[in-house]
């Protein structure tokens, strides 16, 4: 697999579960993709970082400046990518990233995809995200 595209995933991941953590602690649920009532669908965790639950997915304000939106895979697994999120996870990262193109990052899912190192979920629900092969 591509070495950039490895530690955007990576650095991607690692956000997603910075966010959920946000969301198990200020929700006080252990399951935050099973939101509804008495969880709000937009609302404030802590007073400080706002979130927007949408589809299978949440979006969540880390910080200002680090948003991360992302989609829950089955029974709430946070691993899962797809090109959408993975090229505005970089947009929004440009200092850090500063010569990735979304063509590259097509590209790149493109080869890994060939190479069986990822493969999309076989859930119709989840069907859009991919995961790393030995994590399928």
């Amino acid at each position: 697999m591509n070495t950039e595209l490895r530690r955007i995933i990576s650095d991607f991941q690692e956000k997603v579960e910075e966010a959920n953590g946000l969301l198990k602690k200020y929700l006080e649920t252990d399951e935050p993709h099973n939101w509804g009532p008495p969880i709000e669908q937009v609302g404030m965790l802590g007073g400080k970082h706002k979130y927007f639950f949408h589809g299978v997915g949440c979006m969540v304000h880390i910080s200002k400046m680090d948003i991360i939106d992302f989609d829950y895979g089955a029974n709430g697994r946070i691993d899962g990518f797809d090109e959408w999120r993975l090229c505005g996870f970089i947009s929004t990262r440009r200092k850090k990233y500063p010569n990735v193109q979304e063509s590259d990052i097509k590209q790149w899912l493109r080869e890994a995809i060939e190479a069986k190192e990822i493969k999309k979920s076989d859930s119709r629900e989840y069907g859009n995200l991919y995961y790393f092969v030995q994590n399928t």
